[in-house]
């Protein structure tokens, strides 16, 4: 005969396979050590309740177990060479303490068991949030995240930046397309008649022909003249935005500190930035890891891909 065990919040029960309970150990009643012997289970390791109940059916003649966890069995097994362990889940016990653990507390004197079970769960939700913040790579997912906010608000007000300084100054856009150069030469030079040669290049690295040929457009700009309280605002407005910039920066070497910390060997083939992505889009390194090889070579191009399948385009380029 096979003796069903599982726990729940008031203990470890064994049962055989008719329903009749065959022991029972409970736990203590208090809400953080039951938690602790839960999380203990979740985590693979038994509790002594496991072992004194697991010990008594020995005693009595018992010899063959079935658990819900195959940790747990495993663990059993090699503490135990003559007693057969084989995992079944929901086995009977199980199913007979969850589905009637009301009933299950009046039989063995346990009162208010449904605010002992509530004050359990609160526990556990902290404990697994706990445990959550601690991971390091959700940090790498939030990080990218806030990275490609900044990088989206940060091309949108700079575009806002260009059209406002293309009335003063509108050959510039075209002259410079890098939206970092553009705002350096707008915060530091500002008004379109101090765009020297000179004044360019101790700003920006251009060669010589470019640095002419923005200077002889702002001297032939077709743009209206912009007073002081103008280039101003306008400059200080760039101004945020370099600073965006920089942040944007700060954050990458965080986010590239934090790969070397999580998964060097990732950063080592494929770089920090892009393994930090890969993580983020597969939500976790867990997560990254247990994934086929395939969906790791199209993560981030899902879109291109199903277009292409769709339309019968050529596919989006990976592996």
């Amino acid at each position: 005969m096979v003796v069903h065990i599982a726990e729940c919040v008031l203990g470890v029960f064994a049962f055989d396979d008719e329903g009749q309970m065959l022991a029972f150990e409970p736990f203590p009643e208090n809400p953080a050590e039951v938690a602790g012997r839960i999380v203990s289970v979740q985590m693979g390791t038994p509790t002594n309740e496991h072992r004194a109940v697991i010990r008594r059916l020995v005693n009595d003649g018992y010899h063959a177990f079935a658990l819900e966890s195959e940790p747990l069995a495993a663990c059993f097994q090699k503490e135990l060479k003559k007693v057969r362990l084989e995992v079944r889940v929901p086995n009977r016990a199980g199913s007979i303490v969850r589905n009637k653990l009301r009933n299950t507390a009046k039989e063995i004197g346990f009162e208010q068991v449904d605010k002992f079970a509530r004050d359990i769960s609160f526990i556990l939700a902290r404990h697994k949030l706990r445990a959550e913040a601690t991971q390091r790579d959700k940090l790498i997912i939030k990080s990218i995240s806030m990275l490609d906010e900044i990088d989206k608000f940060s091309n949108i007000l700079a575009g806002l930046v260009r059209e406002w300084y293309s009335n003063h100054f509108p050959e510039l856009d075209r002259l410079i397309p890098d939206h970092h150069a553009y705002l350096k030469l707008v915060t530091r030079i500002g008004s379109r008649d101090r765009f020297t040669p000179v004044n360019i290049k101790n700003i920006v690295e251009l060669p010589e022909k470019d640095l002419e040929n923005i200077a002889d457009a702002a001297r032939n700009s077709l743009g209206a003249q912009f007073d002081e309280l103008d280039l101003k605002s306008l400059q200080n407005c760039a101004q945020e935005i370099l600073d965006l910039y920089e942040l944007r920066e700060q954050i990458a070497e965080y986010i590239d500190g934090l790969m070397v910390q999580v998964a060097p060997n990732l950063r080592a083939v494929v770089g920090g930035s892009i393994g930090a992505r890969l993580v983020s889009l597969a939500g976790g390194l867990e997560q990254l890891a247990r994934l086929p090889a395939s969906t790791i070579q199209v993560l981030g191009a899902e879109k291109a891909l199903f277009r292409a399948l769709k339309t019968r385009a050529r596919p989006p380029k990976h592996g």
